[in-house]
Formats: structure tokens, C-alpha cells, sequence
């Protein structure tokens, strides 16, 4: 038997998984850094949520597990690729198949279902019996910087790539679709993880924005190991009860806080 033309399958779908992989994470997490971080640190320092820096060695372990976990998620996209071509996922390329309204709904759909399967996976990943296991690693990084979105375990990892392909037995979802669905998730975990709080002070009296999970919402799970387990929706954590009930006050501490100008200080001294 000729194992050549399967290897090189198998050789092709990882090199194109991990160039996605790839590229997705670092679009997420360097975007994130380089412009909250560096270009935007200073005129966002009042919106600082802690009062340091994670220090270089929590980044470097950052990468490593990030790096582990792209590497689990080609393992998985082999797999998937696999299955995809018997035709058991339901992914489509023709729009005119089901139309650009199912096209737009259906980003919301997988936005809304993923925030659900997020709460209870995550959730449950902080029971006693999986914590250590699946979840300890992630929340090696108290003080979480972008790079965090990425840092799992590798049964934190297999966990949270399972919802995509569990999705596409039911839902028909365009490439198009499914690729943006894929370019919010990084992007909002890299910014649930920035440290900086980016939600206007208004939000918690909006009634639209106020059901957003802000970078607060999420630092706050991070500090405490527990509680606001939403990833883009407050409702799971306000219908559970798991919602931190300070969390409001130190939302409106984040985002009012105000940076003494120089000019007050000296005012201030020479009272």
C-alpha cells in the first residue's frame, strides 16, 4: 500500500491549518499588544486595571502554551479536514445556497451559541475534579496580558476548539462566515485579556453595551479564579448568579479614574 499520497495530504493540512492558526493568533494577540499596549498605553494609563505590568517571564510561558495550543489545534484541523470531505460538516461556499440574510444570522447564531457552550465549558472547568487539569494553566496568568488568550492546557485546548466542528453537524455556515466568527473569538479574547479597560464609562446604563462583557468583567475572573464566566455576554453570569457582585463598582472605578496632570501636583505642593 502506498502511504505517499496520505502523507502528503496529512503534511499539506497541517501546514495549511498551522499558517491559519497562525496567523489568526498573532493578528488577535500582536494587534492587541502593539496597539493597546505600546501606541496606546499612554493615553489610556488612567484605564490601567492593574497597577503593574505582567513581567516578561508570564509572557514568554504565554507563548510557549500558545504555541502548544496551535500546534493541538492542527492536530485537530487534520482530523477535521478529514471528515469534512465525507461531507458530515455542513460548511458551504455558495452563498446564493441559503441566502445573505442565513449568511449575516447565522454569525450571530454562532456568536450567541458560543458564548453559551463558552459559560458552561468554562464553568465547569473550574469544578475541583477539572480545574487543575484542564484549567490551572490558564489561570497561571493572574495578571492576564493578550498573550494570554492562548494559554492552555491541551485539554483546555481540545475543549475550546470542539465547539466549531460540533456546530457544523447542525448549522450550515459559509467559509466566509465561519472565518469571521474565528477573527472575533481571538480578537475578543486578546481584548478581555489586555489589562486595559476600553469600554466606555456609560456602559453599565446602556442598554445595549451593557450586556457586553467588558475587560473588567473578564480581569476580574482572572484576579479571583472564579465567577464572570461569560466571554462576550453578561447574561449566563447574571441568569447563574456567578456574576462578581463588586463588579459594577469596579468597573465605574476603572473607567473613572483620573491621572493627576502635572500642573495639579505642583499646585498641590506649593499649598
Amino acid at each position: 500500500m502506498n502511504l505517499t499520497p496520505q502523507l502528503d495530504a496529512i503534511i499539506n493540512h497541517a501546514i495549511i491549518g498551522f499558517q491559519f492558526e497562525a496567523i489568526r493568533y498573532s493578528m488577535g494577540t500582536l494587534g492587541v499588544f502593539f496597539l493597546i499596549w505600546i501606541l496606546l498605553a499612554p493615553l489610556l494609563k488612567n484605564r490601567k486595571i492593574r497597577a503593574h505590568r505582567s513581567p516578561a517571564k508570564q509572557i514568554k510561558m504565554e507563548l510557549l502554551y500558545s504555541l502548544r495550543t496551535i500546534l493541538v489545534f492542527v492536530a485537530l484541523d487534520i482530523i477535521i479536514f478529514d471528515f469534512a470531505q465525507t461531507g458530515v460538516f455542513k460548511q458551504y461556499q455558495d452563498i446564493s445556497e441559503y441566502g445573505t440574510a442565513w449568511l449575516l444570522f447565522s454569525i450571530v447564531l454562532m456568536l450567541v451559541l458560543h458564548d453559551t457552550y463558552f459559560y458552561w465549558a468554562h464553568r465547569a472547568m473550574h469544578h475541583t475534579k477539572l480545574y487543575k487539569r484542564f484549567h490551572l494553566t490558564h489561570h497561571r496568568s493572574h495578571n492576564p496580558t493578550p498573550f494570554t488568550a492562548y494559554s492552555f492546557a491541551v485539554g483546555e485546548a481540545v475543549v475550546m476548539y470542539a465547539f466549531i466542528p460540533t456546530m457544523l453537524l447542525f448549522i450550515p455556515l459559509h467559509g466566509s462566515a465561519l472565518t469571521i466568527v474565528l477573527l472575533v473569538m481571538i480578537f475578543k479574547n486578546a481584548i478581555g485579556h489586555c489589562g486595559y479597560e476600553l469600554f466606555p464609562k456609560n456602559t453599565l446604563s446602556n442598554p445595549i453595551l451593557k450586556h457586553l462583557t467588558t475587560v473588567t468583567h473578564h480581569d476580574m475572573h482572572h484576579e479571583k479564579a472564579g465567577g464572570n464566566f461569560g466571554f462576550y455576554f453578561t447574561w449566563w453570569d447574571k441568569w447563574m448568579g456567578t456574576e462578581h457582585s463588586n463588579y459594577e463598582e469596579r468597573f465605574l472605578q476603572n473607567t473613572s479614574r483620573r491621572v493627576k496632570s502635572v500642573n495639579s501636583e505642583l499646585a498641590i505642593h506649593r499649598v
